[in-house]
């Protein structure tokens, strides 16, 4: 599969030929597990419910302003889901399509920016490390923008790349299209500004330089594109979410932000991010997990400036620039969160990091002299390669879920819903129809709850509608017996205790019964939400 220095031309040719298949055989892989990654239908856990949840009572227009439970999202993503959401219903398949048709498109995309850069080996290697790479996986079908944000970072540089190996004359054509795709760009993804405006630092040199006056109009173009939309995104909209969360926000990212008081914590902190779950791909993990990778991604780098390709290494290497630079005055975290992997915030830079890991994985092979030894070699890292990517979702697929909780929170929604339905009653959710308490509740449980009654709770399901917490709940001047929920609060709350004085006064309680539930794992101390069922009887109260 690999060519050996002295091959013939026509042997050059059909191992050219073998390595594309091998490329294209790596993309179907690719998207094969993405897929695989969406059909598992894992329930809604707390990190997507947070997102989940704005859809159920917002428009379009409403999801511009600060959104519930300290979400940041960008707008058209935002609306994407909502879009889905409206057309198709409420469900986990609808909420995770728009992030996996993002990630699925992403895994060819590669493919052709990296064929503007490498041919032949360093090709196959970089896409076959992005196709089965972990945290594009996970994150696949997230509801979550990591897909959206991976997606955009690649059309930007698929552009990029595509217009620098171009002639000149040619390369106003890209620029045009890139002045056009930055808006979309930066309001499907926040981190894409550090994308968008490191395309326009890469371009800048060979069109200033080199370039003739309808290149220059042409960048000047895609900078003027790329500053009004960054503007019109903000003022619009991020400045609103950020004011209402930055705050807690930046003390989840602490670890993500360079030390700069001290040299020495400086230059460890740099280490640490740099052979984590930063660098990650394939796979890796903390405390020098991923510096395999780092290596590689030296070698790749050292092998593009060699060859002078340094307008192709600008373009990989001025996002990561930049991103450093947000994380040092503290607006966006780099390499470390406080909860779960850190590679989700910077799946923007997974396309270079993938690229030149690619690339130093050719250099690496290109050492070994025998060219069937090389072949060998080449292959068994195929198949590890293979491996790594199948090996997650088959561990997965015996607990296709993120988090217990999540799981049991699911299976009783799927019984408790339908259960109170039964005899004709329509239940009346306190939280939903009532407002009764707050929706955007410190118990982050509750965003979990809504999204699992608008899925399962048959009255839902069949007719659903954007919330409106606080009117009057159904039933409420009708003669017949009334059914009401109280979801994870204490019956002695002011609000819940004030309402069920006003209800007594109308209507006799027949009864009322507490459904506790334990969402904590097996062998660990109980988690416990209560549920309480109120029951009235239909005729009215007579005085």
């Amino acid at each position: 599969m690999f060519p050996a220095p002295t091959a013939s031309g026509a042997d050059l040719q059909a191992q050219a030929r073998r390595l594309d298949r091998a490329v294209w055989g790596f993309v179907a892989f690719g998207v094969a597990l993405r897929l695989a990654r969406y059909a598992m239908d894992y329930p809604l856990w707390w990190d997507e419910a947070f997102v989940a949840v704005n859809l159920l009572r917002r428009g379009f227009l409403d999801l511009l302003r600060p959104l519930d439970y300290g979400q940041v999202c960008p707008p058209l993503f935002l609306w994407a889901e909502l879009a889905v959401v409206r057309v198709l219903g409420f469900n986990e398949w609808t909420l995770r399509l728009f992030p996996t048709v993002c990630a699925v498109a992403s895994v060819p995309l590669f493919a052709f920016a990296v064929g503007r850069v490498f041919s032949g080996v360093p090709r196959l290697a970089a896409v076959a490390v992005f196709a089965v790479s972990y945290h594009p996986i996970r994150h696949a079908a997230d509801v979550k923008p990591y897909a959206s944000d991976l997606l955009v970072a690649l059309a930007v540089l698929a552009l990029t790349l595509d217009g620098l190996r171009r002639p000149g004359h040619s390369r106003a054509g890209r620029l045009w299209l890139l002045a056009c795709l930055a808006p979309l760009a930066l309001g499907l993804s926040h981190p894409a500004v550090f994308v968008v405006a490191g395309a326009v630092f890469a371009w800048a040199p060979v069109v200033w330089r080199d370039g003739v006056r309808g290149e220059r109009v042409a960048h000047a173009a895609f900078a003027a594109s790329s500053l009004a939309a960054f503007l019109v995104v903000y003022i619009a909209f991020t400045r609103h979410q950020a004011a209402a969360t930055l705050s807690l926000m930046q003390a989840q990212w602490q670890t993500g932000f360079p030390p700069l008081d001290s040299l020495t914590a400086l230059a460890g902190w740099l280490v640490r991010v740099h052979t984590g779950d930063l660098f990650a791909y394939p796979c890796g993990g903390e405390r020098g997990g991923s510096v395999l990778t780092t290596a590689l991604v030296v070698l790749g780098t050292l092998t593009l400036w060699r060859t002078r390709r340094r307008a192709v290494l600008l373009a990989c290497a001025a996002p990561y620039a930049l991103a450093l630079a947000a994380a040092a005055i503290r607006r966006y975290p780099f390499g470390g969160v406080t909860d779960g992997s850190p590679a989700r915030v910077v799946q923007y830079l997974a396309p270079a990091i993938c690229l030149l890991a690619g690339a130093g994985c050719a250099v690496v092979l290109g050492l070994v002299r025998d060219a069937r030894r090389r072949r060998r070699i080449g292959l068994a890292g195929l198949v590890v390669l293979a491996a790594i990517g199948a090996a997650p979702l088959l561990a997965e697929a015996r607990h296709p879920y993120r988090s217990y909780q999540a799981q049991r929170a699911r299976e009783f929604a799927r019984r408790f819903w339908p259960e109170v339905a039964r005899g004709g009653v329509t239940p009346v959710c306190l939280r939903w129809d009532l407002g009764l308490p707050g929706w955007d509740s410190v118990n982050l449980n509750v965003a979990v709850y809504l999204c699992n009654q608008a899925i399962y709770a048959p009255h839902r399901h069949r007719q659903w509608q954007p919330a409106a917490p606080g009117r009057a709940g159904p039933g409420k001047a009708e003669d017949h017996p009334m059914r009401y929920i109280l979801s994870l609060c204490d019956p002695s709350d002011t609000s819940v205790a004030s309402w069920l004085a006003e209800m007594g006064r109308s209507r006799r309680l027949a009864s009322s019964r507490t459904v506790l539930l334990d969402t904590g794992e097996p062998g660990k101390p109980p988690r416990t939400e209560r549920y309480v069922v109120y029951d009235f009887e239909a005729a009215p109260v007579r005085r």
